[in-house]
């Protein structure tokens, strides 16, 4: 094994690793799309319960997409034994939604020491729901039901806390996560609008909020803060970072390459799974799915009609209608369109501006709307009786 954890920041490295181990592997591929930690796809000598490849991650002690930065962005590598926690409950967590499967990864290896842990491999052939919605043209049929799967398996998710034969203990304690979820999106709210953070679609001139609303965004900012890294085991267990990239879709195609059906859904990257707020796992993936539909728009009609079916089933799964789970989240949708819809690259100044104000009407909404005005709005399908 490799005696240094840098060198598994490559793939020679973690081929070094696992070269007296079972996963002895051939080849060792560089997986896209890794913020966080490095992920590979290791294709073994011998194969392991009749599967040749499986996925290994190697989380360090900072964000791996700041390896090549002056400045590293740092994280606590702690953060990787609540993903392997999750990984751990594979059976428990994994649920089957009329003819789709939706699956936690199961954890096959976890070195604590080096930081490294191998799961099972959803296949070369999985795409992100993201790359997914926005690259295929799918029947309205196999969009719902990913949708419904989708609000099945995250009502579950946030039901487990209530099965006493299940340990969450764990996530209770993921500071790492809170501090995260916290950064990512609601920390930097009011100084994305009023101009402080520079970011250049917002600039010449810059966006005119008015001061009402960026006070009423610092106390939202202040409360969601506050609840988030309050959350204690009395909590829901959440993901943490549900969207459409950590979401693997396994398409069934015919003789002619078309789409017959969707197969399995595998939900991964558990790093910020915790206890907290169920409204910002469901205002995140809705959010994400209204980005592609605004910077997207001839898959407008699919976003949406994944984003129904997902509150749809949602509601029902959980047999009561929340305004107040309503409101975080559709304020969270609007935070992270105010936040997230900026600093990442999805289209022309002028959309992405116009998208930024969408999230302020929608932040709006969840500080002030009323019932009337959350049935009208995204997330409608959480209050339809």
């Amino acid at each position: 094994m490799s005696d240094t954890p840098e060198a598994l920041a490559t793939p020679a490295g973690v081929q070094a690793y696992l070269e007296d181990t079972a996963f002895a592997s051939r080849t060792v591929d560089l997986l896209k799309g890794g913020h966080s930690a490095f992920t590979y796809r290791i294709h073994l000598r011998t194969p392991i319960d009749r599967r040749s490849t499986f996925v290994l991650k190697y989380t360090p002690s900072y964000a791996a997409a700041s390896i090549g930065d002056a400045t590293r962005m740092l994280l606590s590598a702690e953060r990787q034994k609540f993903e392997a926690e999750a990984f751990r409950l594979s059976r428990q967590l994994s649920i089957r939604s009329g003819e789709i499967t939706v699956e936690v990864p199961a954890l096959r290896l976890y070195d604590e020491e080096k930081h490294v842990m191998i799961v099972d491999d959803a296949g070369a052939d999985a795409r992100t729901l993201k790359e997914t919605l926005i690259n295929e043209s799918l029947p309205t049929a196999p969009l719902q039901e990913m949708g419904t799967a989708l609000g099945y398996f995250l009502s579950h998710l946030h039901g487990l806390s209530e099965c006493h034969d299940v340990d969450l203990s764990l996530f209770t304690n993921n500071e790492v996560g809170k501090m995260i979820t916290a950064w990512m999106t609601y920390s930097r709210i009011v100084s994305t609008l009023n101009g402080k953070d520079e970011i250049p679609a917002l600039s010449n001139p810059p966006l005119e909020i008015s001061s009402e609303k960026l006070a009423a965004f610092s106390k939202l900012v202040e409360i969601r803060s506050r609840e988030i890294h309050s959350s204690t085991g009395s909590d829901v267990m959440t993901h943490g970072d549900f969207w459409p990239g950590n979401i693997m879709v396994c398409l069934r195609r015919g003789a002619n390459g078309t789409v017959e059906a969707v197969e399995k859904l595998y939900v991964v990257d558990w790093e910020v799974a915790k206890m907290g707020l169920p409204g910002l796992d469901l205002g995140q993936l809705c959010a994400e799915l209204y980005l592609i539909s605004r910077f997207h728009p001839r898959r407008k009609e699919s976003a949406e009609a994944v984003i129904t079916s997902f509150l749809s089933t949602y509601r029902r799964c959980n047999n009561k209608v929340d305004p107040a789970l309503a409101g975080v989240t559709v304020g969270h949708i609007g935070a992270h369109l105010v936040t997230l819809g900026p600093r990442i690259s999805w289209g022309g100044r002028e959309q992405t501006r116009k998208v930024v104000q969408e999230g302020v009407e929608l932040l709006t909404l969840g500080c002030t709307g009323s019932v009337s005005s959350l049935q009208e709005s995204i997330v409608g399908p959480l209050l339809s009786e």
